[in-house]
């Protein structure tokens, strides 16, 4: 099962958008992730309609599992 710290963020545009880091460390703290979050913000890393991130409105951890329904081809 992979790990993921999960934040939601309020864009400019008034919606909410997931930002998902895989494998966080050990013993992530709040700090660490608001600290994270402001990263994004200021990086503005996404040009879509949903707008610029502005304000993180919450975080978790989560595992995830899958089960791959259609493998993607293999690389030549």
């Amino acid at each position: 099962m992979q790990e993921q710290c999960q934040m939601t963020f309020r864009t400019s545009t008034g919606r909410n958008r997931v930002v998902a880091v895989n494998d966080p460390r050990v013993g992530l703290t709040e700090a660490n992730v608001r600290a994270a979050a402001n990263m994004f913000i200021a990086a503005n890393p996404f040009n879509e309609e949903t707008g610029a991130l502005v304000e993180l409105l919450s975080a978790q951890r989560v595992s995830v599992s899958r089960d791959v329904v259609i493998a993607p081809p293999d690389a030549v």
